[in-house]
């Protein structure tokens, strides 16, 4: 009896130490590629599969729904796809999560200026001034992108 209870307590205490340290099978798949976190997705972005991003990112924040940087991503991607509404909406997302997100203010701008909304590019450039407070290479970035808007749209 003394044998099976010792027997016993050790599967249990190696059963929750086995399930306490593993890993959550990778849940984000799309046309069988798996992303396992945000860096994966990242890089998805970076090799130009929006679509593939797009849906993993989408994936990524039902789990992760206050993740500012995902749809700060979101919202690139929808922009590359042209989309964009859609990526102002989460832009503003990220926005709302941390309204001192340098890169969702640097990004929502250039959408702005690509929806020729010159005065809401001007508004996030001005964000972008009082958060970096020295300048940064976002507010240098977007500082020349409406210079050149405003030499060519006059």
């Amino acid at each position: 009896m003394r044998y099976f209870l010792v027997t016993l307590i050790v599967f249990i205490l190696f059963s929750k130490f086995v399930l306490a340290n593993m890993q959550d099978p990778p849940a984000i798949v799309n046309d069988n590629k798996i992303l396992i976190d945000k860096k994966d997705i990242q890089n998805t972005i970076e090799s130009g599969e929006y679509e593939l991003a797009r849906n993993n990112l989408k994936v990524f924040l039902e789990k992760n729904s206050s993740d500012y940087e995902a749809y700060n991503l979101l919202g690139y991607v929808e922009r590359q796809l042209q989309n964009y509404e859609l990526a102002i909406n989460f832009y503003k997302k990220a926005l709302s999560l941390d309204e001192n997100f340098i890169g969702a203010h640097h990004y929502i701008a250039i959408t702005y200026l690509e929806m020729d909304d010159l005065e809401s590019a001007k508004y996030h450039l001005n964000q972008l001034d009082l958060i970096c407070l020295f300048g940064c290479d976002d507010f240098y970035d977007l500082k020349n992108k409406i210079t050149f808007y405003e030499a060519n749209n006059e």
